[in-house]
C-alpha cells in the first residue's frame, strides 16, 4: 500500500480506517486491527493512527479501551436527534408527526422480531416485561419501563438503521408520554398491551405482533390527545 502523504494526516488516516471497516464488513462489536497492525498497513506511525482512532471516537464511529484495543459502534445519533427535533418543531403538530412515525415504523419492527429476534434476544424482552409487571403491582411502573420494553424489541429486529431511528423517535415524543401515566389506569393497561405484543413474538406470530402494536401505539395515541387536550378524568 503506497505511503500516506498529506499535510492532515491524521484525518487522511481517519478516513482509510473507515474504508477498512467498510471493505472488510466489520460489524458494530467486532474489534478493529491493533494500532501496530494499522500502522504497517498504512505505512504511518502508531502515533499517527492513535491521533485518527480518536477522531474515530469522537465521531462516535468507533470505541477504544485502554488494554482492549478498539471496536466498531454504531454512528452517534445525538445530531440526527437534534436535528429531528427541531424539524418537528418548526413544523409543529409535533405530536401528530412523531405519532405518526411511529404507527409506521413500530408495527413493522414487531413484525420483523417474529421473524428475526433469537431465543436469548427473545429472553431480554421477557425480562424487561417481568419487572415491568412487577413495578405495576408495587406501583411505581413508569414510562422509563414502557420505552425500556419497546426498545428491547428494536434490539432484537437485525436491522440497525430501523431500530435507531424507531428509538429516536420514541425519546422525542417521551416527554408527553410521562403525562399519560396521570392517567390511573394507565400503567396498567400498558402491560396489558405489551403482553400481547410479548405473546407474538414468543410464539412467531408476525401479524398477530403488528395488529398489538397498532392497537398498542392507537391506545397511546388516544391517551396523548386526552393529556394535551385537558382531559378532566386526568389526575394531576
Amino acid at each position: 500500500m503506497p505511503r500516506i502523504r498529506n499535510r492532515r494526516l491524521s484525518e487522511k488516516v481517519a478516513e482509510e480506517i473507515k474504508a477498512i471497516i467498510n471493505k472488510t464488513g466489520l460489524n458494530p462489536g467486532d474489534l478493529l486491527p491493533s494500532e501496530a497492525d494499522l500502522a504497517r498497513d498504512l505505512e504511518v506511525s502508531r502515533t499517527t493512527v492513535r491521533e485518527a482512532l480518536r477522531i474515530l471516537e469522537l465521531g462516535g464511529l468507533i470505541q477504544t479501551r485502554q488494554g482492549k484495543g478498539s471496536t466498531v459502534t454504531l454512528p452517534n445519533t445525538q445530531f440526527l436527534q437534534e436535528a429531528l427535533a427541531k424539524l418537528v418543531n418548526d413544523q409543529g403538530s409535533e405530536f401528530e408527526y412523531l405519532m405518526q412515525a411511529r404507527e409506521i415504523l413500530e408495527p413493522a419492527a414487531a413484525r420483523m422480531a417474529t421473524m428475526e429476534a433469537t431465543p436469548e434476544q427473545i429472553n431480554r424482552i421477557k425480562e424487561r416485561f417481568s419487572r415491568a409487571r412487577k413495578k405495576v403491582e408495587e406501583g411505581s411502573y413508569s414510562v422509563e419501563d414502557s420505552i425500556a420494553f419497546h426498545h428491547e424489541i428494536m434490539n432484537a429486529i437485525g436491522n440497525t438503521l430501523l431500530s435507531s431511528l424507531t428509538k429516536m423517535v420514541i425519546s422525542l415524543i417521551e416527554r408527553s408520554t410521562h403525562l399519560t401515566f396521570n392517567i390511573p389506569s394507565r400503567p396498567r393497561d400498558s402491560l396489558l398491551e405489551h403482553e400481547r405484543i410479548l405473546k407474538a413474538i414468543i410464539n412467531r406470530d408476525p401479524l398477530e405482533a403488528e395488529h398489538a402494536m397498532q392497537g398498542h401505539l392507537m391506545k397511546v395515541k388516544e391517551n396523548l390527545r386526552k393529556v394535551l387536550e385537558g382531559d378532566q378524568g386526568i389526575k394531576e
